[in-house]
């Protein structure tokens, strides 16, 4: 199924040729693609050639632009494509008895590899990667979707970050209640979507990607050429 679907991208790659090397040369890479096996490395070198031979007739400033808007088209495609994220923030009190240079060794045994380990196991997180991925990777990623901060001397907010709003919500309150001790001063916060701004950014990064590659995608063709007349 694989190997038919890697099949039908390189034929469909074929039609960006132009009209004239399809009619010459069509039929013979068909029939090879057939009788050959095929992966990203095919896909690559016939895109690549399909576009040099476009482009060798395209002036200069059709390169640049063209490239430009293919930028914006592949950077939002991959900035949209991300999964939503979802965080939800609970406070709580320090304890009075907790002297301020005890805050850090507590937060260390709450957030500890056990506690997220059963964390995930309970609330099964992260389900896809914990199939091809090895459960250090997953705690790994688990930490960087925490945030402790304080709020004041007496008070901090934990967050949690997940694809899943309600699930953000429990696992914010589960990892609050794994700071023995502490007061509740604010339960999870209803969750609410981050990472807006960051998608934006990055399809915003593709304009000046594209033409920046345009242009040195122009100047190789054009020194070709030159070396060729």
């Amino acid at each position: 199924m694989k190997d038919t679907g890697m099949k039908r991208v390189l034929r469909f790659l074929i039609h960006l040729y132009p009209g004239w090397w399809r009619r010459r040369y069509g039929r013979e890479l068909e029939a090879l693609l057939e009788d050959a096996g095929s992966d990203w490395r095919d896909v690559w070198d016939l895109l690549r050639g399909a576009m040099e031979m476009q482009m060798s007739k395209w002036s200069f400033g059709r390169i640049v632009a063209v490239c430009g808007v293919a930028g914006v088209v592949l950077a939002g495609a991959v900035a949209f494509s991300r999964p939503d994220q979802f965080r939800s923030i609970t406070v709580l009190k320090i304890p009075e008895a907790l002297p301020g240079t005890g805050l850090p060794q507590v937060a260390s045994t709450a957030l500890a590899r056990p506690s997220l380990v059963t964390l995930v196991n309970e609330r099964n997180l992260y389900a896809p990667e914990r199939k091809v991925r090895p459960m250090e990777d997953v705690i790994e990623r688990m930490r960087r979707a925490i945030r402790i901060t304080p709020v004041d001397t007496r008070a901090i907010a934990i967050e949690f970050s997940y694809p899943d709003a309600s699930t953000a919500q429990q696992v914010a309150q589960a990892l609050g209640e794994r700071f023995s001790g502490f007061e509740v001063l604010d339960p999870p916060s209803p969750p609410e979507r981050v990472g807006e701004r960051k998608r934006y950014g990055l399809a915003g990064l593709g304009l000046p990607a594209g033409l920046l590659f345009g242009v040195v995608v122009a100047l190789i063709l054009r020194r070709r050429t030159r070396a060729a007349s």
